[in-house]
């Protein structure tokens, strides 16, 4: 009892305040613990605060972001004022620059940006790149609301970007990227910031640094994060006219809604009788049984809200647990997510499922390990069709549908006696029921990223290291489509359903040997050379094939065609052998030349013609730190940087450029393999005269036709 009393005796309520050494201001939410216990406080809005503390002499530890962290010994006092000093070391952050090199953002001569991974996850989107919108100078993200659509992405004005995950080009649809998993974003702007990835790199890149290990100080956490979303539609429903049914100059009758009527085969919005509720046969007016035609019922505007009425509410959920750990040898994280997205469009949804491992390992002071494996799955059996055309929603609702059919009369859309041939609608020639579309005409896509590297890196001296490091980009994709009877799309005038598959096959490896130099020469004049060596190694292929027509409707098969199946099949294959150097020449953090070059060979063009040589150079000076600048002037840097990146990649194109179903373009033609991300989209015909370019990267060398 006397020892508890004792210790009793020794706790005291310290009171004080935290200032800025540089104006004396109170600064809020700075971070207070008392040395060697679990118990802190922060400091109030005017900088001040209140903490118990126990022994003679208590030491509280205060940071604060900005500021140079401190260690204050209380004493026997019950009132402290601390003053904090600014840290000059904020201005000097390290930045990732190509091939993962860190550098002082002081020295760098280029446009670099670099965004943190986890402030790109407070307000949560489907899609990684998604969340640098309005985050970096220069670059434009357009996001795309679709399911699986990739983003407009421009960075000063050019769409071809490269992505590189730790320091490696991987090929990314951009959905294959955990947000979870993302420590950093870093935006080289230009080729002058990323010629180093040669012809890759020639509109500059997007690189990504994944989490590694914990950053707890105890070495171990577990970290949950959940997020759900309501998406309530368009910001704006399309105000379109419900003052005129359809048909033209005035006049309307349903007979059999593809011109067996009165102008009910021209269903092109409102050129026909007002609504006033006169009497006109429509598409669900009973029958009489005894002439066998359509009994007139009032003309009246039942559907001017079918689209508000039709779409639902979409969800995003999206789930992350990771766990890691890190000790004097070891680094250790593993994450796994969940992303579901139900769709505004009624039966449409997407998964994404994500797992990431990270091990780092280091064997002694000179020799270390590194590693990384992602793996990540989208699965859905339906994603909405938005291109222009009757196989769109949207098209059939907005553009050409009138306000003389309610959207809640077609939930049932098979027509009695004809259930899986013949659906419901107001009519026949072009357009589709929205709920048949929903539920039966189905667009699946099912694709697999698997990415991983390793790397080994051996400390010769204080100032010399060597790495070797192999990367694996893979995926694979199945998309299928079925078009149900009845379906009607541009050039698919019969109606009697189709089925189609797209499977695509990519796989990419980058081996690299990279060695760094970094030492004094003299006092004040610092070297750093990083030199080295990458072998790359590419191949794609793809196979897409379709039905003519079906003979038994419902029965999704090739051997169900009615025609003979048409298919197209392509396959390339390429290698790059490159060598490059990075070198950063300063004298006393006053000045930094930099310079880089990057030689590749490429097996897909004649010899002689194959090789190509992309330098840079920049040149940084820090004025700040040598001249007296006004106050309100806190860095003044100065760059300027040159450039010579081309990669001799040209395209022509011959003919059309159609989409998979839907615009009523010949099925079974020409190249599905250029763009494989931004949906199905196909060319008719294509000449390349030169490397045959896929995502920005050359595939094969082509003189001919591709759909020969």
């Amino acid at each position: 009892m006397l020892l508890s009393f004792a210790a009793f005796a020794q706790e005291r309520t310290l009171q004080g305040t935290v200032k800025a050494a540089e104006d004396n201001m109170g600064l809020p939410g700075v971070s207070i613990l008392v040395k060697g216990t679990n118990s802190g406080t922060t400091t109030s809005a005017d900088g001040t605060f209140k903490i118990n503390v126990r022994g003679a002499n208590p030491v509280l530890v205060v940071s604060y972001v900005g500021y140079t962290t401190e260690s204050v010994e209380v004493g026997n006092k019950t009132n402290i004022e601390i003053l904090m000093k600014s840290d000059d070391k904020q201005l000097s952050e390290v930045v990732v620059t190509a091939l993962g090199i860190k550098k002082d953002a002081r020295r760098i001569g280029v446009a670099i940006q670099s965004v943190d991974g986890a402030s790109t996850i407070k307000t949560r989107e489907p899609n990684a790149i998604n969340a640098l919108a309005g985050k970096v100078a220069g670059l434009t993200v357009g996001i795309q609301q679709e399911m699986l659509r990739r983003p407009n992405i421009s960075l000063r004005g050019n769409s071809e970007i490269l992505y590189v995950v730790d320091g490696v080009p991987i090929n990314s649809d951009t959905w294959n990227i955990s947000p979870d998993d993302i420590e950093s974003y870093s935006v080289l702007k230009g080729a002058s910031a990323s010629a180093l990835y040669g012809f890759r790199g020639k509109n500059g890149a997007i690189l990504i640094t994944t989490k590694r290990g914990s950053k707890d100080k105890r070495g171990f956490s577990v970290d949950v994060n959940s997020s759900t979303m309501f998406d309530r539609g368009f910001y704006a429903i399309p105000k379109v006219q419900d003052e005129y049914g359809p048909g033209d100059h005035g006049r309307y009758a349903f007979g059999d809604g593809k011109g067996g009527g009165l102008n009910d085969g021209d269903y092109d919005g409102g050129w026909g009788p007002r609504f006033e509720g006169q009497l006109i046969p429509q598409y669900d007016s009973p029958i009489d049984p005894v002439t066998g035609k359509r009994t007139a019922t009032p003309w009246v505007a039942r559907g001017k809200d079918n689209l508000e009425r039709f779409l639902q509410t979409g969800i995003l959920s999206t789930n992350n647990i990771s766990v890691s750990s890190t000790g004097d040898k070891y680094n250790l994280r593993f994450s796994t997510s969940q992303i579901s997205q139900r769709g505004i469009v009624p039966n449409t949804k997407l998964n994404i499922t994500n797992f990431n491992v990270a091990a780092d390992y280091k064997f002694s002071n000179k020799l270390s390990f590194t590693s990384n494996l992602q793996y990540n799955r989208q699965y859905t059996p339906n994603i909405p069709d938005i291109n222009y055309g009757p196989n769109s929603i949207i098209y059939n609702m907005t553009l050409w549908a009138g306000a003389d059919w309610n959207v809640d009369d077609m939930r049932n859309y098979w027509q009695p006696g004809k259930e899986g041939i013949q659906q419901i609608y107001a009519e026949y020639q072009r357009y589709n029921n929205p709920y048949f579309m929903s539920y039966e005409w189905l667009r699946g896509h099912y694709k697999t990223d698997i990415i991983g590297q390793a790397a080994l890196t051996y400390k010769l001296t204080d100032y010399l290291e060597a790495t070797v490091r192999s990367q694996v980009t893979t995926w694979n994709l199945f998309r299928n489509e079925k078009m149900p009877y009845s379906a009607g799309s541009y050039g698919r005038d019969e109606r009697r359903g189709d089925y189609r598959e797209d499977r695509r096959n990519l796989f990419e490896n980058n081996t690299d040997v990279l060695v760094k130099f970094d030492k004094d020469i003299t006092e004040g004049f610092n070297t750093k050379i990083w030199v080295g060596g990458n072998i790359r190694t590419f191949e794609y292929n793809s196979q897409y094939g379709s039905t003519d027509y079906l003979n038994v409707p419902g029965l999704y098969n090739f051997n169900n065609s009615s025609n003979p199946v048409r298919t197209a099949n392509f396959a390339s294959a390429m290698r790059v052998n490159s060598a490059y150097y990075s070198a950063d020449f300063s004298y006393k953090n006053l000045l930094t030349l930099s310079t880089t070059g990057r030689v590749d060979k490429l097996s897909t063009l004649p010899s002689g013609n194959n090789t190509f040589f992309y330098p840079s150079v920049a040149l940084s000076t820090v004025i700040s730190d040598y001249v007296n600048v006004p106050s309100f002037i806190s860095f003044l840097k100065v760059r300027a940087s040159y450039a010579n990146v081309k990669d001799g990649l040209t395209r022509s194109t011959i003919g059309t450029t159609p989409a998979l179903t839907g615009e009523g373009n010949p099925i079974g033609y020409g190249d599905q393999y250029f763009s494989p991300y931004d949906g199905p989209s196909y060319l008719n015909s294509a000449v390349y005269s030169t490397p045959f370019a896929y995502n920005n990267q050359p595939a094969a060398y082509f003189t001919g036709a591709l759909n020969n």
